[in-house]
């Protein structure tokens, strides 16, 4: 099966949903983290979780509570996945080589 990702991004990293994994899943506990502990910018539409808003607000908007990504992999069937910038990595991991 070819996976179908869905993702946006927001100030310091991008969230990538794997719809073939939200197909299966029950309960959509992303969507429930980020009403809970987020800002609301996920709902169900056609059974899938989906933006309320457009990318560009989504950026602005997202408090990056992880909360989205934590919940789905706990609780849900593992589809979303955040991929964070780590800003200054590189140069800490060099000043540990000297």
């Amino acid at each position: 099966m070819k996976s179908t990702l869905y993702t946006f991004s927001f100030r310091t990293g991008e969230v990538s949903i794997d719809y073939n994994k939200c197909a299966r899943c029950k309960n959509y506990a992303c969507v429930k983290a980020d009403s809970l502990f987020g800002t609301g910018l996920l709902r169900i539409q056609g059974k899938k979780p989906v933006l309320t808003t457009n990318s560009d607000d989504a950026k602005r908007l997202c408090s990056e509570c992880l909360a989205c990504e934590i919940y789905c992999q706990a609780y849900g069937n593992a589809g979303l996945r955040i991929k964070l910038d780590m800003l200054g990595l590189d140069e800490y991991r060099s000043k540990l080589k000297t």
